[in-house]
């Protein structure tokens, strides 16, 4: 019987509760069910209600930091002023159709006696202002004067520095008792840009002696590092033109460091005379990346 009292009573509370609820407004409705729930209801939702934020806020953050990423010059987005995808704006790369391939003005070669092996020397311009680039492919191929491949060079790697002209020395090229005529020299396609500093507008050669020219020539120069820091790995390549302009010996030579102010003195040697009466000097010096 107190079953069956409760039960009515509860079916009138609910009757009266849904008709309340189709007479007033939403937040009214929850507002008065709200006041007539005893307190340990309340309390219960309102630590219901808590735990629920607290699990919110923290799934919300979670998921903030592993969606949202900083940009950057390496997310694959052209974001933050890129002028392309992570190439260009504050990024150190460049845009690659901003810009050109250097240009082969000249290729020289010859031979050293001693060895029998043959050294070239290819003479570029970078027409970049301000940029370089590194590990950039080139190759090339030597023929005879009658137009016959003797030498296909495998791929190798330049640097390529951010001022106007640049030198690509290589040596030890074995064409045996071949005498080439033609060399075609070719830096590859996709070189990567990058905004580096013109260390080599520091280097300054302060003076140049060409000695001995009729038996075995030597050139004594002194280049100086007007730089406020210690350049390493600088290669100087000196070149010896006649007066039709025509590079007719050239040497290589490294200096492995150089203080900021310090003076270095450099020479280059040739084993016998030139080929041409000499008209000018001119050393090319290039800061490498280090090995």
């Amino acid at each position: 019987m107190i079953l069956s009292l409760k039960g009515k009573v509860a079916r009138r509370r609910n009757k009266e509760l849904n008709s309340l609820k189709q007479k007033l407004p939403f937040r009214q409705f929850f507002a008065i069910l709200y006041f007539i729930m005893s307190w340990a209801s309340r309390r219960k939702s309102i630590y219901t209600l808590v735990f629920l934020s607290i699990v919110l806020i923290v799934v919300f953050f979670i998921t903030f930091s592993v969606v949202h990423k900083p940009a950057s010059c390496f997310d694959g987005i052209q974001n933050q002023g890129e002028q392309g995808i992570d190439c260009g704006g504050p990024c150190s790369l460049l845009c690659r159709a901003n810009y050109v391939n250097p240009t082969v003005l000249w290729v020289r070669w010859a031979k050293i006696q001693s060895s029998a092996t043959y050294t070239i020397l290819a003479y570029a311009e970078n027409p970049n202002i301000g940029v370089g680039a590194f590990n950039v492919p080139y190759s090339f191929k030597i023929y005879d004067a009658n137009n016959i491949l003797l030498y296909n060079s495998p791929v190798s790697y330049a640097s390529i520095p951010a001022n106007n002209n640049f030198v690509v020395f290589q040596s030890g090229i074995d064409i045996h008792d071949k005498v080439p005529a033609r060399i075609d020299f070719a830096f590859s396609n996709g070189i990567v840009w990058q905004k580096v500093p013109n260390l080599e507008q520091g280097i300054t050669v302060l003076s140049k002696t060409l000695l001995n020219a009729d038996t075995a020539p030597k050139i004594l120069a002194t280049i100086q590092n007007t730089t406020a820091n210690t350049l390493a790995n600088i290669q100087s390549v000196a070149i010896v033109y006649d007066a039709d302009g025509n590079a007719i010996a050239f040497s290589k030579t490294v200096t492995d460091a150089l203080a900021s102010g310090a003076n270095a003195d450099i020479a280059f040697t040739w084993p016998a005379p030139f080929s041409g009466q000499e008209y000018k000097i001119e050393i090319i010096s290039q800061v490498l990346p280090q090995q």
